[in-house]
């Protein structure tokens, strides 16, 4: 029995596990004097202790009698997680290969908003099959003009084709009539997502997007709000 090995054996594993040793002899009810002792190859702990440190670190009795790990017993661990990684492996190359590869291609835009008093977070998305669009954080950002209450908000996204405005989607009703509030409010609630926009990218309707926010007051007048939108890049085939 080699102590000097038992004890750089016991030493290694503590530290694998990031015990101090004051930490194991915790573990283990000695003292720290008695683990350093081991460590240092003046002592060896008792058969009662030796299964103790077995189930701390997960080894067996006799690889801490001998001071080092079974090579048997790796090896296999070796090939059972070699095996493991080649599945994985093939695994993951045939998910890739199953994926599809539209995504790739899409090219993101984001939407300008040409008007000083809103903000507002846009992108259009486009590939070969399909253009998406995407709003939302719409807010009232007019240092100058008091930010105006209503009762109740609408929402408009459309387009202007050939002169004619187009409806592409709406979010709430002025008949949903609720506490006068500030328009913010309404706002913040108010997001677009249209998974397949139809405008064509070899016509100027890219860029013809448009939001119209109509807001009933509390005179019951409705007071309207034009917000043009641009794509901050030019569409390509």
């Amino acid at each position: 029995m080699n102590q000097e090995k038992i004890g750089k054996f016991i030493y290694d594993l503590r530290k694998k596990y990031n015990l101090t040793q004051a930490e194991l002899a915790n573990r283990l009810h000695v003292t720290a004097q008695a683990v350093s002792k081991w460590e240092n190859g003046r002592g060896v702990p008792d058969i009662e202790l030796l299964k103790k440190l077995s189930e701390e670190f997960d080894v067996s009795i006799s690889e801490l009698i001998e001071g080092e790990k079974n090579s048997k017993k790796s090896n296999k661990i070796w090939l059972v997680s070699s095996a493991i990684l080649v599945v994985l492996i093939v695994i993951t190359i045939t998910l890739l290969i199953a994926i599809p590869k539209d995504d790739e291609s899409f090219i993101f835009s984001s939407l300008i908003c040409d008007n000083d008093s809103f903000s507002i977070n846009g992108v259009i998305a486009y590939d070969d099959a399909k253009k998406s669009v995407y709003i939302s954080n719409i807010h009232y950002c007019d240092e100058i003009l008091e930010e105006p209450k209503a009762q109740a908000v609408e929402c408009i996204l459309y387009e202007v084709v050939n002169d004619e405005e187009v409806e592409i989607a709406r979010y709430g009703s002025l008949s949903d009539v609720k506490d006068n509030d500030y328009i913010s409010k309404y706002l913040s609630n108010i997001e677009f997502n249209i998974d397949d926009y139809t405008c064509g990218c070899n016509s100027d309707t890219c860029n013809n997007l448009h939001i119209r926010i109509n807001a009933l007051n509390e005179q019951n007048e409705v007071i309207t709000y034009e917000i043009p939108l641009s794509v901050n890049r030019t569409c390509s085939d």
